[in-house]
């Protein structure tokens, strides 16, 4: 939990220097193009940016010592069991484990993790950035894709070794996870969007962007 809270941190902090870096570009842009400061779309790039630097501190930042990881291993670990879950899940009922207990076990939690991990990058793209729902999916899926190859590869070779584990179930939890915020965004979307209002203020969308705008 220590090294989880690690590199919690360290996301978060990179999330924030990231908007600090971006604040002053956005506040200027914002005037140009509408006039104002649109106090919303600058909590959305926040959003954004604390989130971005998260996941890239949860997922591809070393969690161990790389030297120590490195003496213990040649190359990168890759796991292909798709229902590794499933299958420790009947393991523990096997053995007796009760549901509560199955519920809070590391297997179960790590998939839960994983899944969460990934809503937020449902939202954005299907709440803020209006994609489809497909391609929605098909982006966070190709993203989690990515970082799963990155870690297998020791960030394409930053370190002397994988220092992460290449697992196809985080792939499949992740893709859920982009599921489920894909949905939750379009629900969002609609139910703040009115018939009259500004199509840039009136919907989820608005606090970041709309289809034609950049931040």
């Amino acid at each position: 939990m220590s090294e989880l809270l690690r590199l919690l941190t360290v996301g978060l902090l990179g999330g924030a220097v990231l908007f600090a870096v971006l604040l002053v570009p956005a506040i200027l842009h914002q005037r140009r193009r509408f006039g104002q400061v649109r106090p919303r779309r600058l909590l959305g790039l926040a959003i954004i940016c604390l989130y971005s630097m998260t996941l890239v501190g949860l997922t591809l930042a070393p969690a161990y010592d790389v030297a120590v990881t490195c003496r213990h291993r040649i190359g990168g670990v890759v796991r292909l069991d798709p229902v590794g879950t499933v299958s420790a899940v009947m393991q523990l009922r096997r053995e007796g484990a009760s549901w509560a207990a199955v519920a809070t076990s590391f297997p179960v939690m790590q998939a839960a993790m994983n899944t969460a991990l990934f809503v937020p990058t449902g939202l954005i793209l299907r709440g803020m950035l209006r994609w489809d729902a497909v391609t929605s999916v098909a982006a966070g899926m190709m993203l989690s894709a990515a970082i799963e190859v990155t870690q297998y590869t020791g960030a394409w070779g930053l370190y002397p070794c994988g220092v992460r584990i290449a697992d196809i179930e985080d792939l499949l939890w992740n893709t859920v996870g982009v599921a489920i915020g894909a949905l939750v965004g379009h629900l969002l979307a609609r139910g703040a969007r009115a018939p009259y209002t500004d199509p840039v203020e009136g919907d989820l969308a608005g606090t970041v962007l709309d289809r034609h705008d950049d931040i």
